[in-house]
C-alpha cells in the first residue's frame, strides 16, 4: 500500500462543483462530486449499480443524481431511490457515499472508515479564505507519485536551480537548515542571512537591499505541506521574531493521489500585505504559477526515470534529511493502518 485512507484529502476546489458534475479519480477510486439542493457537496462512487455506467455522465435532479443510461436515481447517501418503470427499488441497489466537508474553499473527502471521519482532523489552511490574507491558487494534474511532490516541497534546496528566475536567490545553496520531528509532524527550517533578495521578494519589498530570508516547511501526513516563507531587510530581527521590516507569505500545498503514478496537486499562495493591489496579485500569481509548473514538469520527468530504472539505488545528501523523515512518518502511518 502507498496510500493512507483514514484521513482527509482535497477532492476539489469549491468552484469546480459549482453547477455540475465532476468526475475525479482519488486513490484509484472513481468518484463523482456534485452539489445537492442547498449547495451541500456530495461524493459518490462514479458508477451506477445497475450496469456500471459512470454516474458523472448523468444529471442532477433536485437532491438526486440520475444515471444517464436507464434513469436510476441516487440520493446523497448513495441509496437508489427510484427505478423508472417499477414501483420498488431492488434490494441492495446503492453505491458508496463518501464523507465530505467543505472548508477553506476546498471540498475534502474521506476515503477510509466513515465512522472515523472527524472534521476536526482537517488540517488548517485558513489562509485560503481568511479576509486578512490575499490568496490565489489552482489544481494541477501531475504525472508522478505524490511522494515525489512531498520530497520536492520539503527539500527546497532545488529552488536556486529549478526556479532561478522566480523564487531562487543566489545564496540559497548556503542556507542554514534545521529539521525536527514532533509526533505526527515534520518541520524543516531554512535561513539565509544578509543575501540579495529573490526576484519575488525584491518586487514585494520594492528594493534590492540585502535581506534575511526564511522558509519554514511543515509537513503532516499524508500529504499536507505549509510553507511559511518571507524576507526582511537584513539585520532587522526577523530571525528573533520581528518581521516588521519584511514581507511574509504562506505557500500552501496538499497532494491528493489519483493513482500510484499520478497526483492532483492543490495549492494556494497567500500574503498579508498590499491586499488591494490587484496588479501586484496578478504579477505574483503568474510568477508563482510559472514556478510550480516547473515542478510539475520535473516530477513527471523524474517519474519516467523511476519507471525505467526500477529499484536502482539513489544517493542521499544532507538536504534530504527532512524528506527522508517525512517518508518514514508516512510509511509508519500506512503500516499502522494496514
Amino acid at each position: 500500500m502507498t496510500f493512507l485512507k483514514d484521513c482527509w484529502y482535497v477532492a476539489a476546489w469549491d468552484h469546480e462543483i459549482a453547477d455540475g458534475l465532476l468526475a475525479r479519480t482519488i486513490l484509484n477510486l472513481p468518484v463523482v462530486l456534485y452539489r445537492a439542493a442547498g449547495g451541500i457537496p456530495v461524493a459518490l462512487d462514479d458508477r451506477c449499480c445497475h450496469r456500471h455506467l459512470p454516474l458523472s455522465l448523468g444529471k442532477i435532479v433536485g437532491d438526486h443524481l440520475r444515471c444517464g443510461y436507464h434513469g436510476l436515481e441516487f440520493d446523497a447517501t448513495g441509496a437508489c431511490v427510484n427505478v423508472p418503470g417499477q414501483s420498488k427499488v431492488p434490494p441492495g441497489a446503492a453505491v458508496r457515499s463518501y464523507p465530505v466537508v467543505e472548508r477553506y474553499r476546498w471540498v475534502w473527502i474521506w476515503t477510509g472508515d466513515p465512522a472515523k471521519a472527524d472534521p476536526d482532523l482537517i488540517p488548517d489552511y485558513h489562509w485560503n479564505d481568511d479576509p486578512a490574507w490575499c490568496s490565489y491558487g489552482d489544481v494541477y494534474h501531475v504525472d508522478g507519485d505524490y511522494r515525489l511532490l512531498i520530497d520536492n516541497l520539503i527539500d527546497l534546496s532545488h529552488i536556486q536551480f529549478l526556479h532561478a528566475t522566480t523564487l531562487g536567490a543566489s545564496a540559497d545553496v548556503d542556507a542554514e537548515i534545521d529539521f525536527r520531528r514532533d509526533n505526527d509532524k515534520i518541520t524543516v527550517s531554512r535561513w539565509v542571512m544578509d543575501t540579495p533578495p529573490a526576484p519575488m521578494y525584491a518586487h514585494a519589498l520594492n528594493t534590492n537591499e540585502n535581506v534575511d530570508r526564511w522558509q519554514n516547511i511543515h509537513y503532516t501526513p499524508p500529504s499536507h505541506v505549509v510553507i511559511d516563507a518571507g524576507s526582511a531587510i537584513a539585520g532587522t530581527g526577523a530571525r528573533n521574531g520581528d518581521r516588521s521590516q519584511g514581507v511574509e507569505t504562506y505557500s500552501n500545498h496538499t497532494l491528493t493521489p489519483e493513482t500510484e503514478r499520478s497526483t492532483h496537486y492543490f495549492w494556494h499562495h497567500a500574503r498579508n500585505f498590499r491586499l488591494g493591489d490587484d496588479a501586484f496579485t496578478d504579477d505574483l500569481r503568474k510568477m508563482f504559477s510559472s514556478a510550480l509548473m516547473e515542478d510539475v514538469v520535473t516530477i513527471a520527468a523524474q517519474q519516467t526515470a523511476f519507471d525505467r530504472v526500477g529499484d536502482h539505488p539513489m544517493i542521499d545528501i544532507h538536504a534530504d534529511a527532512g524528506a527522508i523523515q517525512a517518508r518514514r512518518l508516512l510509511d509508519e502511518r500506512i503500516a499502522a493502518e494496514g
